[in-house]
């Protein structure tokens, strides 16, 4: 159980890792983990019982205070796009097998001080270990 929290946290900081990467603007926004949820349910996997977690990862993206950009260089779309394109290697590549995923986007908050929007957003998974 605990092997597959800690691969599935070390596959999102990869996989959100290569997001932040993707402009050469990325050093101006503040982008961070706000939450990392997760829960277990027993699944039958094949022929096998064993044990599948459920995983919310929440993000928040903001423009970063010093700059003078009232909205992230990037957008919820060119993110997810990302997220996708990588996922399924990336749980390979782990040891993990996706069973399902959802993204789900938040509100843009702005501030009404400095008309600064952030971004919020999650993305849900189901995995499970793969076994030899």
């Amino acid at each position: 159980m605990y092997q597959l929290v800690s691969k599935t946290r070390q596959t999102f900081k990869k996989l959100i890792a290569a997001t932040k990467d993707m402009t050469v603007s990325r050093d101006a926004d503040v982008f961070a983990e706000a939450a990392f949820n997760f829960d277990f349910e027993s699944l039958n996997y094949g022929m096998n019982q064993r044990q599948a977690g459920n995983f919310t990862v929440q993000y928040i993206v903001s423009p970063k205070p010093e700059s003078t950009n009232t909205a992230p260089s990037v957008t919820y779309d060119q993110i997810i796009s990302t997220f996708d394109q990588l996922k399924n290697q990336a749980f390979v590549d782990a040891g993990l097998i996706l069973i399902s995923y959802s993204y789900e986007q938040s509100d843009v908050v702005v501030d009404p001080t400095t008309g600064s929007a952030s971004l919020g957003f999650s993305i849900n998974i189901k995995a499970t270990e793969k076994r030899n």
